[in-house]
């Protein structure tokens, strides 16, 4: 039997509240409206577990096209900037059947064993320097001494960019996610879209230099992979990989960092059994993905008349589908809202997305964060949270980002 749908006239992820601290919005909805309308955005949020995976996982019923795009309207001059030097195609996040599966496959044919360990002693090297910088100062902040740069450098190790250009390739990210899942002025988009156009160029152009100068990065495997398939993968379906792996492999793991390293900083006793037992880090990783989620929801879009939960759904339907939301559910997480690094079934968080739309960087950003404790235990186990301070978030609908987290490393 179907039920109305409930709706919610409040419900609104660009407010500064609900980037400080959406979780007890989220257990309202999960209690009361599992599944509600959002008139002023004109989306379905979904909130449990059970219905955030059955969307995520029924590609026949729900696309993933357009959720990438801007989720507010661009203003005209933005708009005709895009339209004129960004031919971006459908990739990953973004894409449907057939090309989906194509382009995935390619990806993960290469994201393999033999690229990780090509990888890993450079991340751990990185990581190590800057661990060892920051344990010598009496506050530093997290965020620009060890969760901006390190997953910067993991990622365009990975792709083969060069570093001297991370400076410029993260600001163009930071306002590519402004202008996609933010709520930017006229002038902002205007800026942004310029952004988004430079760095579109960048990227072939870095693509196509690698045709010619290959070398022993993530770009030269998929090009040599391209000689082989032909038609299949295309040097413009390289390029357009890059770009949008050259987000998707370090914004999230910043977020990842710095949550899930506030959660654990705050809890000394569980912080302090992490230094004393390094087995704990595996588990940690996982409980921090789960408990303060960096994804904050995906957007997908009904192909069919349907329904979620109960709740009928038609076709055309904007849903929003909400991570955060389901990693607390009580009827998934026992004691959801506990942290808690010995938890069981920490793994089964949603954070790195579900089956068809499981996040290719996972590895790395596992890597990463299994790396960043091992270091931080071993060489500041005495830090701590620097108090009082108040930890901002940037207002977008996709990434819950603290801007800046001071600690005291405690290294006498």
């Amino acid at each position: 039997m179907l039920l109305e749908c409930p709706v919610r006239k409040d419900f609104d992820p660009f407010s500064q509240a609900y980037m400080d601290d959406p979780f007890p919005l989220f257990a309202e909805l999960r209690a009361d409206a599992p599944v509600t309308y959002a008139p002023e955005l004109k989306v379905y949020v979904v909130s449990r577990y059970n219905d955030v995976v059955r969307v995520l996982n029924d590609r026949d019923s729900f696309s993933s096209l357009g959720a990438t795009s801007p989720f507010l309207p661009v203003c005209p001059e933005a708009q005709a900037m895009l339209n004129s030097g960004f031919p971006r195609k459908p990739t990953f996040t973004n894409c449907d059947p057939p090309r989906h599966p194509k382009m995935r496959n390619a990806a993960s044919r290469n994201l393999n064993s033999k690229r990780w360990a090509v990888v890993e002693p450079k991340v751990r090297a990185e990581a190590e320097r800057l661990v060892t910088a920051l344990a010598a100062k009496p506050v530093c902040d997290l965020m620009t001494d060890l969760a901006f740069p390190l997953p910067a450098f993991s990622a365009f190790t990975l792709l083969g960019f060069p570093m001297a250009d991370t400076d410029l390739l993260k600001g163009w990210c930071g306002r590519r996610v402004a202008l996609t899942y933010g709520a930017l002025t006229p002038e902002e988009q205007v800026k942004a879209a310029g952004d988004l156009v430079a760095f579109w160029d960048y990227t072939r152009a870095f693509v196509e230099r690698r045709v010619t100068e290959p070398a022993d990065d993530l770009t030269s495997d998929l090009l040599a992979m391209s000689k082989v398939r032909g038609d299949d993968l295309t040097v413009e379906d390289i390029v357009n990989m890059v770009y949008s792996m050259s987000l998707a492999s370090h914004e999230t793991t910043t977020a990842a960092m710095l949550n899930g390293l506030q959660v654990l900083l705050a809890d000394r006793g569980q912080w302090g059994e992490l230094c004393a037992d390094p087995s704990l880090i595996p588990g940690a990783v996982e409980e921090m993905m789960r408990f303060n989620s960096p994804t904050l929801a995906l957007r997908r879009t009904a192909l069919c008349d349907t329904e979620v939960g109960g709740i009928p759904i038609p076709k055309g339907a904007l849903m929003f589908v909400v991570l955060a939301s389901a990693n607390r559910d009580e009827a998934h997480f026992k004691d959801a809202d506990r942290f808690d690094i010995r938890r069981e079934n920490s793994e089964e968080h949603l954070s790195f997305g579900k089956t068809w739309h499981f996040c290719l960087g996972a590895p790395l950003a596992r890597m990463e964060l299994k790396i960043v404790l091992e270091l931080l235990s071993r060489h500041t186990p005495n830090m701590r949270l620097a108090e009082p301070q108040e930890i901002p978030y940037p207002v977008n609908i996709l990434i819950r980002t603290p801007e800046r987290l001071l600690v005291e490393p405690g290294v006498q």
